[in-house]
């Protein structure tokens, strides 16, 4: 992820996306509940939040992290500036770091927490400039 946030340029829209953690749990009656952990560089800029297009769906929870506001679907995505030393000017707020938690079994409170400590983890390992504060209450 440092070297794809090194080598962005503005015009720049393929971003591989990770999957960070998968873990299946059985479920009643047969089958299992899957949930993934994953995070891209995002195709949306800090600047796109205020479009209203976005702006009705993602909600700025501080100056550097936005979440996604439930959609119904069992996911929660966060946006969040992150500076990678190296990258060019701009980056952070150019090519954002989108991570998401996917999940069909948790309650929103259970997702909201692992978004929360997926995403502090993710910030630390990554080292990213302006020390991005993830609240651990998403959704108020």
């Amino acid at each position: 992820m440092d070297r794809e946030a090194e080598e962005w340029s503005v015009d720049d829209l393929l971003h591989n996306s990770y999957s960070a953690c998968r873990i299946q749990l059985p479920a009643e009656g047969g089958g299992a509940f899957v949930i993934e952990a994953t995070a891209q560089w995002s195709v949306l800029t800090v600047d796109s939040m205020n479009d209203p297009k976005f702006a009705k769906s993602w909600r700025q929870l501080n100056d550097q992290v936005f979440v996604e506001s439930e959609t119904g679907q069992p996911s929660m995505e966060l946006l969040v500036t992150c500076g990678v030393p190296g990258a060019a000017a701009g980056q952070e707020a150019g090519l954002p770091l989108q991570m998401a938690v996917t999940d069909p079994g948790l309650a929103v409170d259970q997702r909201q927490v692992l978004l929360s400590t997926f995403a502090r983890t993710l910030v630390d390992e990554l080292s990213c400039a302006g020390d991005p504060v993830i609240p651990a209450q998403l959704l108020r």
